[in-house]
């Protein structure tokens, strides 16, 4: 070998390790960032010399859509864990006696037992009044958090579509910078990071896969089918509801157009935040508010009165009402709202009325005929009337099915029913959150241990390219000094 040779390659090797050493300490600083992959120098040898021809980066894009599928089933389920555990507030603790309509309906029960024993007694009679005005109020209560929690929830949807656009439109550019950098040969590993960053907090938001086209580019798509991105970002639209009641029915999220959270569309998203939240919205709490709702249908049910005369007047809400309306709802038919809107009658009220109409009967027609059921003082009259209350509220009824609480039941047996279904449907999403989020993490380890940068293996590297340079170095000294020596021969 000449020297012009041995200089050329000493030269070559000394930049090829220098600008490995480079990437390796580039690797080093991104110890720490969970976003950023081990990046690779190729070197090839041209020429008897080595030279870096590209930089590329540890990858696995089976490993990366595992994540993204964690990442939605995790959020998904938050979601729908979080909203949960605020509507199992509604049932309080097993004695409470302002939230749970199982433990305030005994109440009721046993306020009316002791009305019962002494029907004659004023402070039994308000005590009665007061249980079932507890009773009301507490079912307005439920069913005011029901609403509030799927408020919550539709404008939980329209930040989660507001993340999604902004996060595809974040894509778009990097998507951009990644395609024209493969194009040119230009490094577009830290654009790929930033790329991949993107998907992960896409995923968070709603269920997503990737197919990769020519020049590195990327297509997103829902793990509905639907395309969410293919060179240029999908609209995603939503138009959020201000406020609800149990009859609001939310709006549906649109990909281009086509419905994606609408109840029988072929594209339904299944995982991300906005799945769940759409799943809180539309089915859990509306079912929970149809239960209260029918629990409220029970109770007018339970103490509704009847014509005493035999003169066909239909029978009339009791101690119960619908706001001011003496109708008795059907209970084989979830009223809408009916628990938002359900009161103890104005002319029982303690305040206002007369708390003995609930032992005499005449609560619908303020003490007038033909609903009056003890028109003549006794106490047997008296006791009969609350007992008869009293067991009611104990006697199967049928209810609609699509309540999901049962069909056949007492009032009391449905309110215990309904407090089951809660609890249990709160203890599932709590298990399954718990669940899907150790999947997640799972995966996250998965793919950083196979990507991301190991200190150990990247410090072992730095000496071995610290020896190679310095044996190039070595070399261009031992050459440089040749070349000295040859050129004062010749002079």
């Amino acid at each position: 070998m000449d020297l012009s040779s041995a200089l050329y390659g000493a030269t070559a090797g000394v930049s090829a390790a220098s600008a490995q050493i480079s990437l390796v300490s580039r690797n080093i600083a991104n110890q720490s960032n969970p976003n950023a992959s081990r990046k690779i120098a190729n070197v090839a040898t041209a020429y008897g010399a080595p030279s870096l021809v590209s930089i590329s980066q540890a990858s696995s894009s089976a490993l990366l859509g595992s994540l993204l599928a964690a990442n939605s089933k995790q959020a998904q389920q938050s979601a729908i864990s979080n909203a949960m555990s605020q509507l199992e507030g509604t049932l309080g603790t097993t004695a409470s006696s302002t939230t749970s309509p199982t433990a305030l309906i005994g109440q009721l029960k046993d306020a009316l037992q002791t009305y019962a024993v002494a029907p004659q007694n004023p402070i039994s009679a308000q005590a009665a009044v007061m249980a079932a005005t507890n009773l009301a109020n507490g079912l307005n209560s439920a069913s005011t958090t029901v609403q509030n929690v799927r408020a919550q929830a539709d404008a939980g949807i329209a930040d989660s579509v507001a993340k999604i656009n902004n996060l595809l439109g974040q894509f778009t550019k990097a998507n951009q910078t990644v395609v024209a950098g493969t194009v040119s040969g230009a490094d577009i590993t830290d654009d790929m990071d930033k790329r991949n960053s993107l998907l992960q907090q896409l995923s968070n938001e709603i269920g997503i896969t990737t197919v990769k086209g020519s020049n590195n580019d990327l297509k997103i798509y829902t793990d509905s089918g639907l395309t969410l991105f293919d060179q240029a970002p999908m609209q995603v639209a939503f138009k959020q509801t201000p406020a609800f009641t149990a009859s609001t029915q939310g709006n549906a999220v649109y990909v281009d157009g086509v419905p994606v959270t609408a109840q029988g569309s072929p594209f339904m998203v299944q995982n991300g935040a906005l799945a769940g939240l759409v799943s809180v919205r539309d089915s859990l709490a509306s079912t929970y508010q149809s239960q209260l709702d029918q629990i409220a249908s029970g109770l007018i049910t339970a103490f509704q009165e009847t014509d005493q005369g035999a003169t066909g007047q239909p029978a009339q809400a009791g101690l119960f009402t619908n706001g001011a309306s003496l109708a008795v709802p059907s209970t084989s038919t979830v009223t809408q709202g009916l628990a938002a809107n359900i009161q103890v009658a104005s002319s029982v009220n303690i305040s206002t009325g007369n708390p003995d109409l609930l032992r005499d009967g005449g609560i619908s027609s303020n003490g007038a005929t033909p609903y009056v059921y003890n028109p003549v003082a006794g106490q047997t009259g008296y006791s009969d009337r609350l007992n008869q209350l009293v067991s009611n509220l104990s006697q199967p009824v049928t209810f609609d099915p699509s309540a999901g609480a049962g069909t056949q039941a007492s009032v009391t047996d449905y309110a215990s029913a309904s407090a089951s279904w809660l609890g249990t449907q709160a203890n599932q999403a709590s298990t399954a959150a718990s669940y899907s989020a150790a999947v997640q993490s799972s995966a996250s380890g998965a793919l950083s241990n196979t990507t991301g940068v190991n200190l150990d293996t990247e410090l072992s590297h730095m000496l071995a390219l610290e020896q190679s340079y310095q044996a190039s170095a070595k070399l261009m000294t031992t050459v440089s000094s040749l070349y000295a020596a040859l050129f004062q021969a010749i002079q």
